[in-house]
């Protein structure tokens, strides 16, 4: 089953082998108040794909809210995929 990110990218659920936690990446290198938070799928062909977004420091739960949504959704359609 293809699971297709909100940037595009299409991810095999099939070859999913685990989905990290949401953690901080830090700074995004251009404004210091800004920072990457996201989380990353393993592969089972060691690729891993990270899904990040930047946010802001003053809307950091907005954004974790909606990476939590995104991994849940992920980990509840790989876990169907995982029982066939």
């Amino acid at each position: 089953m293809l699971y297709t990110l909100p940037d595009g990218r299409k991810i095999d659920l099939a070859r999913v082998e685990s989905i990290s936690k949401i953690k901080e990446y830090g700074q995004t290198g251009q404004i210091i108040e800004e920072q990457f938070i996201g989380f990353a799928i393993h592969l089972k062909n060691n690729e891993t794909i990270e899904i990040k977004d930047k946010y802001h420091y003053s809307d950091w739960a907005e954004v974790k809210i909606r990476l939590s949504k995104l991994r849940d959704d992920i980990i509840a359609k790989w876990e169907k995929v995982q029982k066939k």
